[in-house]
């Protein structure tokens, strides 16, 4: 079996180490003996911690960002948004926040070009989220009380949260009433109420 890169074995445990306890969290020489390598073997890769966090963050950035990009958009558009909140149930059930709101905690600590890719992240996130909305209004022919980006906001605001506080309460209550939120959100009226019938 192939072995995995040291630069990239650095990224990959750096990102679960800033997922589980933040920037402060963790130090080089917690990576060194994750890894097995020495400190300074770290600091050829990546001479500063900011310098691995940067890469950490694009690194998490662009997987996020591809990973939305596959989703199919000719599918319902219910089960576009499950496809998009599926892998952030995974990671909350883990132990794991996300990345980037996880970094937002600390950002005034932070170099500005780690801040302007967290900012980065989470308008990807809301666009995405608000360009479903916008579709899924039309099909109903009826908007939203608030407009779409508005409203994406908010609904990534209650992903967020779900996933910081199912780590501190040991449920997922609140991220799976987000996700609910958004599903209903974008559900086909005339299927949601099918289904509805059918339970009742």
């Amino acid at each position: 079996m192939k072995t995995q890169p040291v630069r990239e074995q650095l990224l990959e445990h750096a990102s679960v180490l800033i997922r589980r306890r933040g920037y402060n969290g963790f130090s080089y020489r917690d990576l060194a003996e994750l890894v097995g390598v020495k400190t300074s073997s770290i600091h050829y890769y990546f001479p500063s911690k900011d310098d691995l966090v940067l890469e950490v963050v694009r690194c998490y950035r662009e997987t996020a960002t591809a990973r939305i990009g596959a989703i199919d958009t000719t599918l319902p558009l219910a089960e576009q948004a499950r496809r998009y909140i599926e892998p952030l149930r995974g990671g909350a059930d883990n132990g794991q926040v996300c990345l980037v709101g996880m970094l937002s905690a600390e950002v005034m600590m932070l170099p500005p070009a780690i801040g302007a890719l967290l900012q980065d992240h989470f308008r990807m996130h809301e666009a995405w989220i608000a360009e479903l909305l916008r579709r899924a209004e039309a099909e109903r022919g009826q908007p939203y009380p608030v407009p779409p980006p508005a409203f994406a906001k908010v609904l990534y605001g209650a992903i967020q949260n779900g996933m910081i506080t199912a780590r501190m309460s040991g449920s997922s209550d609140r991220l799976d009433a987000a996700a609910d939120m958004l599903l209903g959100a974008v559900a086909d009226p005339v299927t949601a109420k099918a289904e509805e019938a059918v339970t009742v």
